[in-house]
């Protein structure tokens, strides 16, 4: 009996004492590491690629609904592209020109 209760005070207290550690470990991590800014430059091309990624897939979707198929890909500079996400692309590029966020 006495034996359980020892045992099961050694376990609470390593539990705690590896807790205590590792939040020492985060907060020496988190004093060592300067956290890393995001650029303009990498905000705009996150942002692009998601509206890319946003109309890629509701050009896919309606092409889907509408039973069509647009499968066809084409090749610039000896790349080879697929025709709709190189549509979403071109359209993500141009959509803060066609409608700006200010107005």
């Amino acid at each position: 009996m006495l034996f359980g209760i020892l045992l099961l005070v050694l376990a609470i207290a390593m539990v705690v004492l590896g807790a205590w550690l590792r939040m020492g470990n985060v907060k020496k991590r988190q004093r060592l590491s300067p956290e890393v800014q995001d650029t303009f430059l990498s905000k705009e091309i996150k942002n692009v690629v998601a509206n890319a990624g946003g109309i890629y897939i509701s050009l896919s979707l309606a092409a889907s609904f509408l039973k069509l198929d647009i499968s066809q890909q084409f090749a610039l500079l000896g790349i080879q592209f697929d025709g709709l996400a190189a549509l979403a692309l071109v359209l993500a590029i141009l959509q803060p020109l066609v409608w700006p966020r200010g107005s």
